[in-house]
């Protein structure tokens, strides 16, 4: 009896590696990540008969490094820096653009996800950007902003080789700015980002 439970725990383990071996292993990486990013903005206002116009989506840009693990073949982790101009164009009567205010964040975004195939990934995970400055042309909605803006991010990609796509999406769980125009106005971010993933080391790999 003994000898048979011996026989079946070393197939056991022989089993195990040879599943293991079939596995391909999944690099990790650092990797750098930059696009198009569309900000939006949610007003909330204390009294229903006022109403704020003239502020529109601010088309702008992001760009960052991320550093990349794999936990199994299924799941990874992932960390981003990011830095993000986010804000608001100013519209006149017209629908024309008459000025604008851009906030100038740096982000830190830990993420986990599954990696259901190679090379795709999606990822959910919290979001803190820091305030960093501003630069306003024509007018300001309120000078004063939040110092640092919390919410909730989630990322899909897909890398071939050292070179991906990526779509995100943010949206901010506290006000990033108030102002008081005879009612309590405040001001919630959410952003859209597209664009392209890069991993230096995977291309230098290539190389060798």
């Amino acid at each position: 009896m003994k000898t048979l439970y011996f026989q079946t725990l070393v197939l056991l383990v022989l089993m195990t590696n040879v599943t293991r071996a079939q596995v391909p292993t999944r690099p990790n990486y650092f990797g750098i990540r930059a696009g198009y990013l569309k900000a939006s903005t949610d007003l909330t206002s204390s009294r229903n008969d006022i109403r704020l116009g003239g502020i529109a989506p601010l088309n702008s840009f992001y760009a960052g490094v991320f550093y990349h693990h794999n936990l199994s073949r299924w799941f990874a982790y992932r960390v981003d820096l990011t830095y993000q101009q986010k804000g608001i164009e100013l519209q006149d009567q017209t629908g024309s653009i008459v000025g604008h205010q851009r906030l100038h964040y740096a982000g830190l975004t830990p993420l986990i996800g599954i990696t259901p195939l190679k090379g795709l990934s999606l990822f959910v995970g919290p979001e803190a950007n820091v305030y960093l400055g501003q630069s306003v042309e024509r007018a300001n909605y309120g000078p004063t902003v939040t110092p640092i803006e919390f919410g909730l991010s989630g990322r899909l990609s897909y890398r071939y080789k050292w070179i991906g796509l990526e779509v995100s999406y943010f949206e901010a769980l506290n006000e990033y700015k108030s102002v008081d125009l005879g009612a309590r106005f405040g001001f919630k971010s959410r952003t859209w980002q597209a664009g392209l993933l890069f991993v230096p080391g995977l291309l230098k790999k290539r190389a060798e």
